[in-house]
């Protein structure tokens, strides 16, 4: 019998870390069979703090900008948010689940979407293996997080799980779809 992985991490020098390299972290841990750092990387990732949406009770889009809904599209945003997000995630790497039944989802790129906005709109985030088949994980989104790591900025989403799947929506040829829906005032 292998013996377990010993190692020097404590919570306190956890959180000294950004979350990538937690998630290394905890990916090493695994591996190597280290299951009491998988459990302190889990609860780490868990307690970081979401940025929540403000809870105003009109969301708006400040200067009347336009958004695009796909690159060759020229229609205009203006007075819109994403109420969907449609991400294609061929595996759980990156995804935290808090056991209550809300996770939290792996960094995801949002373009010209508002966080804010979907949140106060009510928008869900929809993770599929491909675009061809139903979701495997969605759920309504409840906060978020804005993350950098080397690919870009984007944002990790804090979800309400739910257990209807969705179809694929939304335009373009790259990994992700935006369902686009008017602000309702």
């Amino acid at each position: 019998m292998a013996k377990p992985l010993t190692h020097t991490f404590t919570p306190e020098a956890l959180r000294t870390f950004d979350k990538k390299k937690v998630e290394t972290i905890r990916e090493n841990a695994l591996r190597l069979g280290a299951d009491d750092l998988v459990e302190m990387c889990d609860l780490d990732l868990a307690e970081r703090k979401p940025v929540v949406a403000s809870r105003s009770s009109t969301p708006r889009v400040a200067g009347g900008s336009t958004r695009r809904l796909a690159s060759d599209s020229t229609a205009s945003r203006a007075n819109m948010f994403v109420s969907g997000y449609h991400v294609v995630s061929e595996s759980e790497l990156g995804i935290v689940d808090l056991g209550d039944g809300r996770f939290w989802s792996h960094a995801v790129a949002t373009g010209d979407a508002d966080p804010d906005l979907s949140v106060n709109g009510g928008a869900y985030l929809a993770l599929h293996k491909n675009k061809t088949v139903a979701s495997h994980r969605q759920g309504k989104i409840i906060g978020f997080r804005k993350v950098s790591d080397g690919d870009g900025d984007g944002v990790e989403f804090l979800v309400d799980a739910e257990p209807k799947a969705r179809a694929w929506v939304g335009a373009g040829s790259g990994e992700i779809g935006f369902k686009w829906s008017q602000i309702r005032r």
